[in-house]
């Protein structure tokens, strides 16, 4: 359980991280004791008293914070596209595969640059034993597991960017245009090694008009193995909407069949949508999907990412090239890559990417993610509301000077480690101090607030939705007016603002590769891991690049750590099924409602002087 300023005036910095996996779960109720009924209700009569001043108390809190808050500023935002123009772009063929390419701006720079990332720290030497070791075969090429490369861009992956571009080095997935005469086979690598040729069907007079009708299906299989990354279909036909994509050798369970346009067999996938059967093959081995993207135990991320450094960089499409340094592609702007594993060659060590490409060791650097993590529902329980984190706005790396006096000339009475956990007692009159415990004040600056507030009216009793506050960079996940979830967040900084607003999250990613530009620098981040749009381009998604949670330095997304992420991608709607890499809000499974509010501020310059108090929270 964390430890919170009561009276005593000393503090722990950090909560435990909850489990990723179990990290909004709700702790069970203690059941109702039968006997003496009388008093309970009495003390339960008393409790909610209690309980009701205390909602009382922290309302006139918020009031008065509020009041106080410094004034809007008009920065000109950024524009953002609405969701139902980026869907269209969005519409899948059946080889659509497991990963996105997002552009984040209309254009991409040409010219070199060492630029960082929004908010990148800087990237360290690789540790070479956290990244396997790959075995060649007989032509000298690395062996690649496709089974550890299930979710990676590849040759069928869904490279057409939301604003209708396409990444750098990426095929153009097919929008869904029509092509005259029989499509070519397709060559698939299994995780058995053995290729497979799935040939496209044409599509004929008489298919093009019929309607999809039952067929017995029945195949001597314990599962069905999905022989490349495809678009699961909502109905048993390729112009129905795409309900995800499931991704390559997963071994899935089937339902039913129909015969349908497009296809001899629409096979009817566990949970939900069909595929069509030339995607599939029968398979002797029982069922087996896994969770997307995969994680080791113990890592914070699929994988080991890294910046690519120094001047005029080449990506070799092969170890042979990159050994002789021929047939280079030169590197512009910043780029960012997931290693899949190294090649020692003599005294040259070559690191192969997700996406094939091979570097030299010596112009990658580790990017290492933060470990921070926010608090979960048994956590928040146990927490006066409301509560705030200790960190600087004007230098969040140092201690949080707390005095004896609502006065920056007062008494320093301690300082507080980054993040630690506070309550939030009384607000001076000017609204600029904040008093944690007795003779304890802190500057409202240097606190990041999470307060407990109503749902919208537009959600409904009970449901779950996410309220991120711009100007605390915190984000609070509830289930109806209940908070089970809470963390730091970075939005966007001022100038490349987050969008306010009440969305709702439209599509989820596993990975997304992503593009974009910073003035006249450009960059291409590989493999965001848990990405969840709700608005246009702008999503919540993991930043394994920085640890500057609770400061506004992205370009408008909403930046987590990856441990919250990965807690909110799985609690969130729509549901990805497991397997799959991807899911798209559907009528009956809406996305979560998002509810952003606020505006970031630049760090403030002055602090005002105390004064005494005016408001406060009663008994916590």
């Amino acid at each position: 359980m964390p430890a919170v300023l009561v009276d005593a005036g000393t503090v722990t910095a950090q909560a435990p991280a909850p489990d990723a996996h179990a990290a909004l779960a709700v702790p069970a109720q203690a059941p109702a004791p039968e006997a003496h009924a009388a008093p309970a209700v009495t003390a339960q009569a008393s409790a909610n008293d209690a309980e009701a001043a205390q909602e009382e108390s922290a309302q006139a809190l918020h009031s008065a914070w509020q009041a106080t808050a410094p004034e809007p500023s008009d920065d000109g935002g950024v524009t953002h596209a609405a969701a139902p123009a980026l869907l269209d772009a969005m519409e899948e063929t059946e080889d659509a595969g497991s990963a996105l390419s997002l552009s984040l701006s209309q254009s991409i720079s040409v010219g070199a640059s060492t630029e960082a990332l929004p908010g990148e720290e800087e990237p360290q030497v690789i540790t070479e034993s956290e990244v396997p070791v790959l075995e060649l075969g007989p032509d000298g090429e690395p062996l690649i597991d496709a089974d550890d490369d299930a979710t990676a861009t590849d040759t069928d992956a869904l490279a057409q960017s939301l604003d209708g571009g396409s990444a750098p080095g990426s095929p153009v997935a097919n929008a869904g245009t029509d092509t005259h005469g029989p499509p070519p086979a397709t060559p698939i690598t299994g995780a058995d090694g053995d290729e497979d040729t799935v040939a496209e069907a044409p599509l004929t007079e008489v298919d093009a008009g019929m309607e999809p009708y039952a067929i017995p299906y029945a195949p001597d299989a314990g599962s069905l193995r999905v022989r490349r990354s495809i678009a699961v279909r909502s109905e048993p036909r390729q112009d129905s909407p795409s309900l995800g994509t499931v991704a390559q050798d997963m071994r899935v369970k089937w339902q039913g069949a129909m015969r349908g346009p497009d296809c001899e067999t629409w096979v009817q996938l566990q949970p939900r949508g069909w595929v069509c059967e030339r995607y599939l093959e029968q398979n002797f081995r029982e069922p087996r999907v896994r969770p997307l993207p995969r994680v080791e135990e113990g890592a914070l991320t699929p994988g080991v990412y890294a910046r690519v450094v120094g001047h005029r960089v080449r990506a070799y499409p092969s170890l042979a090239l990159a050994r002789r340094k021929k047939q280079g592609v030169l590197l512009k702007g910043s780029v960012t890559v997931k290693l899949l594993g190294q090649v020692k060659v003599g005294r040259r060590t070559f690191w192969r990417t997700s996406d094939g490409q091979y570097f030299e060791a010596r112009v990658l650097r580790e990017h290492r993610p933060s470990d921070f993590s926010g608090l979960d529902a048994e956590a928040l329980a146990s927490l006066p509301m409301p509560f705030g984190w200790a960190q600087s706005r004007a230098a969040p790396r140092t201690d949080v000077v707390v005095r004896k006096a609502p006065d920056a000339r007062a008494e320093r009475e301690t300082t507080l480690p980054p993040r630690t956990l506070v309550s939030v007692r009384e607000l001076s009159p000017d609204g600029q101090w904040v008093r944690i415990a007795e003779d304890h004040w802190v500057a409202r600056d240097d606190l990041h607030v999470a307060w407990s507030l109503a749902s919208p009216s537009i959600v409904e009793p009970g449901a779950r939705w996410l309220d991120v506050d711009l100007e605390a960079q915190t984000l609070i996940a509830y289930e109806g007016d209940r908070p089970v979830y809470a963390t730091l967040i970075s939005s966007g900084k001022p100038g490349t603002d987050t969008p306010e607003g009440l969305f709702r999250i439209w599509v989820k990613f596993a990975e997304a590769d992503m593009t974009g530009s910073m003035g006249k620098a450009s960059y291409r981040v590989a493999t965001v891991p848990w990405t969840m749009f709700f608005e246009g381009d702008f999503a919540l998604h993991t930043a394994y690049w920085h640890d500057r949670f609770g400061e506004p330095v992205s370009h408008g997304c909403i930046n987590l750590a990856p441990k919250d992420a990965r807690a909110l991608y799985g609690w969130t709607t729509p549901e990805v099924p497991t397997g799959w890499s991807m899911a798209h809000a559907m009528p009956d499974d809406p996305g979560t409602w998002v509810r952003i509010r606020g505006q970031a501020h630049e760090a403030p310059r002055k602090r005002r002087k105390g004064a005494p108090v005016v408001a406060s929270v009663r008994d916590l």
